[in-house]
């Protein structure tokens, strides 16, 4: 029998889960349906591993060596699409086995244009709720009616929530997963040639109700779309170009254009909030235009020891006076930490602290991974009698606290290296450039040569480094920190014989406490 559908698979954001992705749909196989994967800049080991399937399993694929917005790629796939249904899915989603069948008997009893399933979000170890149980619009009442609102019915509720929900018509779905009739989605302008990033789902369900044609969602259909799993280096690129903030102002304009908005800047609003948070997830570099000595290793006059080198330094480099301010703040939760401890070389701890940010600083790195980089060391070296639940209030629950506890993984990956560094996320990055900056400060500064202490890195370390850092595109930090220690010698320190880790004064009386900071 001739299958009624086809599945056509698209990249959402990038490629590293779409193995995973593809391999639930093939399972989800209680309904026969034609199959075209589309691959867009898919990396050599990920388009190689679809090939194969495809080659197996009979299925077409499609490649695009050069960017093509997900939108424009489903509208050319439609061209080879011979099928009563088509069922758009995106390459980031987990499908529940029956779900295809659930949603073609849904379509097939109630005539609708479109049908979508329950979507569920769930990633980086956060529990499963739901992403939206259909769109929601709202309208002006006057005419000629108007947009005002968009949004996902039940967004972040328990799936327990769905146990109330049956079969219905709801304004808008989403390209996660949807099923549409093959001559709807055919005809002239239901697939926008400038709706392309954004708002895009929307404007498919708007055309398919302009012409009569119901939207429904079929709540015993589920997949999961893996909202939170952070973005993995060799996907960055990509991501980039889905999130361009340029183009996604043009499909907001095209949207506007083509359906009537009582407020476009109300309704733009959060979208465009939407794309920062993306964009920032995957954002390494301060704002601004960077130097062009990024691939350049840093020389030992460049390390900042002192707070007013490291600000002078900062405002040299570029970085705005909100984020020197920022780093001024960071300084001084770092001095009090870091109050009467020492590094083995005989410095001030808070001193290394200033020469890691120094090396952050100097490749450009946004101020959160700079001002993480001053406190790197607040849960490792805190003093015993600080709890760790303080050094988290100090450090606030955002992005630099969350860089500080990323320093044991870090470390973990410069010791042991081995990790295909593509599939790094964007968050390791971070704190790997933490970690060799700190490497940075112990070699620029001398330390490693004072004191004879073993260099952290390894041999597969450092080349993970590098391969990581590459992708970053601050190849110079990773060469900085691969440089040789070189050969030198400490005399006695306090008239103690040399030691090779950190120690504290004890604040009391300034009696030597060898404690031996945890390194």
């Amino acid at each position: 029998m001739k299958p009624l559908v086809t599945v056509v698979i698209s990249a959402r954001e990038g490629h590293w889960l779409a193995e995973q992705s593809l391999l639930s749909v093939l399972a989800d196989d209680a309904e026969p349906f034609k199959l075209l994967y589309i691959d867009t800049m898919s990396p050599p080991p990920v388009a190689e591993r679809i090939a194969a399937l495809a080659l197996a399993l009979d299925f077409k694929v499609v490649r695009h060596d050069d960017w093509i917005a997900p939108a424009a790629a489903r509208a050319l796939a439609l061209t080879k699409i011979d099928t009563r249904f088509v069922a758009f899915i995106d390459n980031d989603v987990l499908v529940e086995p029956g779900c295809l069948a659930k949603l073609l008997a849904c379509a097939q009893e109630t005539g609708a244009g479109l049908v979508g399933p329950l979507y569920v979000q769930a990633g980086a170890g956060r529990a499963p709720s739901i992403h939206m149980a259909g769109g929601v619009l709202e309208w002006t009442d006057s005419e000629p009616r108007a947009l005002t609102y968009e949004g996902h019915r039940l967004l972040d509720a328990p799936l327990d929530a769905a146990a109330a929900l049956g079969r219905e018509e709801v304004d808008f779905l989403e390209f996660h997963y949807l099923l549409a009739r093959t001559d709807l989605a055919k005809r002239p302008g239901a697939l926008s040639k400038d709706v392309l990033l954004v708002h895009e789902h929307i404007a498919l369900a708007l055309y398919a109700r302009e012409r009569g044609l119901a939207v429904w969602m079929e709540p015993a259909a589920r997949v999961t779309y893996l909202a939170f799993a952070p973005q993995r280096l060799q996907d960055i690129a990509f991501f980039r170009r889905r999130w361009d903030s340029e183009a996604c102002e043009a499909s907001l304009a095209a949207f506007a254009r083509r359906w009537p908005i009582a407020d476009p800047e109300a309704m733009h609003a959060p979208v465009r909030h939407f794309v920062r948070d993306r964009l920032e997830g995957v954002t390494f570099f301060r704002t601004g235009p960077r130097g062009a000595d990024l691939d350049a290793p840093m020389a030992a006059h460049e390390l900042a020891q002192t707070r007013c080198a490291l600000r002078e330094q900062a405002v040299g480099r570029g970085y705005g006076a909100e984020a020197v301010r920022a780093l001024e703040s960071a300084c001084d939760v770092a001095t009090l930490f870091f109050d009467g401890i020492y590094r083995p070389d005989g410095r001030p701890f808070l001193n290394h602290v200033i020469g890691t940010a120094s090396a952050l600083v100097r490749y450009e790195l946004k101020v959160d991974i700079v001002a993480a980089g001053l406190l790197h060391a607040a849960y490792t070296h805190r003093a015993d009698w600080m709890a760790e639940d303080e050094v988290s209030r100090m450090l606030g629950a955002g992005a630099v606290d969350r860089l500080v506890r990323a320093q044991s993984l870090a470390k973990d990956h410069v010791t042991k290296g081995g990790a295909d560094p593509g599939l790094i996320t964007a968050p390791e990055a971070n704190a790997l450039c933490i970690r060799a900056a700190n490497e940075a400060d112990m070699l620029l500064s001398g330390e490693y040569r004072a004191t004879g202490r073993p260099v952290e890195f390894t041999a597969a370390g450092l080349i993970l480094l590098a391969a990581a850092l590459d992708w970053v595109g601050i190849a110079g930090l990773a060469t900085t920190a691969g440089q040789p220690r070189g050969e030198g010698g400490q005399g006695p320190l306090l008239g103690l014989a040399p030691v090779q880790g950190s120690f504290r004064l004890d604040a009391r009386n300034r009696r030597i406490d060898w404690i031996q900071v945890r390194a």
